[in-house]
């Protein structure tokens, strides 16, 4: 096996906190959807999320985080069990 090279432009923090956000623009009027954050940097979040999304769905959180963003672009997304998915997240 060969180690993966991590691309990731600033480090990433323990951030374990729930989060509920909002698909942008908006559907089914706006539903709440809910995850679970991993890590955090100024320029992005790992987060467990419990609905599938596609690569480069913007989202809002609603959820504070300690940084100045608020909203992100899902850039990858993967299943790890039947309910919920591993993704990465870039603010914008």
């Amino acid at each position: 096996m060969y180690a993966r090279q991590d691309k990731r432009i600033e480090t990433r923090y323990d951030f374990p906190s729930t989060i509920e956000y909002v698909l942008d623009p908006p559907t089914n009027g706006g539903t709440v959807h809910r995850g679970v954050t991993v890590n955090i940097s100024n320029t992005g979040l790992g987060v467990y999320l419990f609905d599938q999304h596609m690569s480069g769905q913007k989202i809002v959180i609603k959820t504070v985080l300690p940084v100045d963003y608020q909203s992100a672009t899902i850039c990858w997304s993967r299943k790890e069990d039947a309910s919920f998915y591993f993704s990465g997240l870039k603010f914008m």
